[in-house]
């Protein structure tokens, strides 16, 4: 009679490959060779063709097992197969690596660490996989390519993309942080300084006796932004024309941007800003 071939547990499988069991689960979920339904994992068609099976335990009830030979899968020893990093979400989604890796900061899946981001223990639950760069030891993360399906990324990035004017909940123009401004134009301004990091009011008066304010003001380097819409209306022009005399005739540092600049303020803030020692 045929020896029965030796089956081990998904902990056992994570052990074996150096991961944690939640991470494991994840990465099978990912490749779909497992669900959960009702609180618990079950097989699917995919799974079972891999050899997986269930076991049953008085200790611990019911739970799969794999073939030993499984560990040497290359869907599981080789995660760039069915991973992508900040770049591949960056092409999906249409935003910068840089831009997406704060956004997946800000939903606390990933922390910067020695110039590059470290997996957190919210991100690994989601497949994240922590690597290094093998020349520049910088650390990076790879993400399963079914993120951008994840309704907490797709309500992030929607917040960060859409048109405020198609967002059904909006009650006049709210950014990420919390920050209730006066246009589109102004909230993703808002939102590319949030994610940056960098410390900003809305709406600042100026420090002088005239009544006018900023659109944006970043007290760490004492530096105003500005943005000038491209509205033809006279009174909006005068304003424009009286705010950027009081700046120059009070050698106010300021940042002025237009209406072409919207598309492209991953290029256009960090020059500017590096003028005033504000690196980002």
């Amino acid at each position: 009679m045929a020896k029965e071939r030796t089956k081990i547990s998904t902990s056992a499988l994570a052990k074996a490959l150096g991961k944690s069991s939640r991470q494991m689960f994840a990465e099978l979920e990912a490749l779909g060779w497992i669900s959960r339904e009702q609180e618990q994992w079950r097989l699917t068609a995919k799974g079972e063709f891999e050899q997986g099976s269930y076991c049953d335990s008085e200790r611990y009830g019911r739970y799969i097992v794999w073939p030993e030979g499984v560990k040497g899968h290359r869907a599981l020893v080789n995660p760039e197969d069915r991973f992508t990093g900040a770049k591949g979400l960056g092409l999906k989604t249409g935003l910068s690596t840089l831009r997406i890796n704060q956004l997946l900061a800000e939903l606390g899946w990933i922390k910067p660490w020695l110039k590059g981001w470290q997996l957190t223990e919210a991100g690994q639950a989601l497949g994240g996989v922590q690597k290094e760069d093998t020349h520049t030891a910088i650390p990076y993360v790879l993400w399963p390519k079914t993120l951008p399906e994840n309704i907490i990324f797709k309500r992030t990035l929607r917040a960060f993309t859409v048109p405020l004017a198609e967002v059904e909940h909006y009650r006049g123009c709210r950014a990420m942080d919390g920050h209730l401004l006066r246009s589109e134009a102004e909230v993703k301004i808002d939102n590319w300084l949030y994610l940056a990091g960098i410390t900003h009011a809305c709406d600042k008066k100026l420090p002088l006796e005239a009544s006018v304010r900023a659109d944006f003001y970043l007290p760490q380097v004492r530096l105003f932004i500005e943005f000038w819409g491209s509205e033809n209306d006279s009174s909006y022009l005068a304003e424009k024309m009286h705010k950027k005399a009081l700046y120059e005739a009070n050698n106010l540092a300021v940042i002025e941007l237009q209406e072409g600049d919207l598309n492209q303020l991953d290029e256009v803030l960090p020059r500017q800003l590096r003028r005033f020692g504000l690196e980002c």
